[in-house]
């Protein structure tokens, strides 16, 4: 396998994401690009990504090719990439090879993990409601609702969304609608709808996600949220988030 990136930053900004969930991580190589599919160790979020043949300007996957690597290690690695380096990938006798190619020239040989790897199944879910607006207003109400509770609450109310914490001293209440706010792209309710989540995971979900970009939340009543988001034409990341209970 070999493959070289067109948008090396992209990439360690989807491992910077990963790494802040998991230790290690398998990149799935197909003919049709790489896939990202795993539970976190605490078993309460599921990251999914999936990056098309776009993504690279050389891409030579002759077999499906499953990578398995400690975060520490590659990330380590990424945060030397510097604006409009190139970055290439290789495997050979169970190590992945990256060589940087910028101003200087660097090579990077790291050992490849021999785990128990077993595919992780998606949930399906059923969801009665769906909010689309701009990532910069749910990390603001994230950073706000981090002032009060470990804890968000996403309500959805016909045309409105309600983001809000709640501690037994504190309070906080962002309540916006459609109608009054251009970051609220789209907003769908089957009836008013309530849930509760974790602000430290919601935080790391949005790491690799640009301000100005828009992200999909899709939830029931005291159940689990998925959040979907693009980062170009060629790489989309999804989240599934247990809820917690109230």
């Amino acid at each position: 396998m070999e493959v070289e990136f067109k948008d090396a930053e992209l990439f360690k900004r989807i491992m910077e994401t990963v790494g802040s969930l998991m230790a290690d991580v398998s990149l799935d190589f197909t003919e049709d690009g790489f896939s990202i599919k795993a539970m976190d160790p605490a078993n309460i979020a599921m990251i999914m990504f999936q990056g098309a043949k776009g993504l690279f300007n050389s891409f030579n996957v002759e077999n499906n090719t499953k990578l398995s690597v400690s975060l520490d290690d590659l990330n380590s690695i990424l945060k030397l990439l510097k604006k409009d380096d190139r970055l290439r990938l290789t495997d050979s006798k169970n190590k992945l090879n990256l060589d940087i190619s910028g101003k200087n020239k660097l090579h990077f040989a790291i050992p490849l993990i021999d785990e128990n790897y077993t595919a992780q199944k998606v949930p399906q879910l059923k969801f009665s409601a769906e909010v689309t607006l701009l990532s910069a207003l749910l990390k603001e109400a994230i950073k706000a609702g981090f002032l009060v509770d470990d804890s968000l609450y996403l309500t959805v109310e016909g045309q409105r969304v309600i983001l809000s914490a709640k501690s037994e001293e504190k309070e906080f209440t962002e309540d916006l609608s459609i109608n009054d706010n251009r970051e609220i792209f789209n907003v769908k309710s089957e009836a008013i709808t309530r849930s509760k989540y974790s602000i430290d995971y919601l935080a790391k979900f949005l790491t690799s996600l640009d301000p100005d970009k828009p992200v999909r939340m899709s939830f029931s009543n005291n159940y689990p949220l998925k959040l979907e988001y693009e980062l170009s034409t060629n790489a989309n990341m999804s989240f599934i988030l247990a809820n917690r209970i109230e």
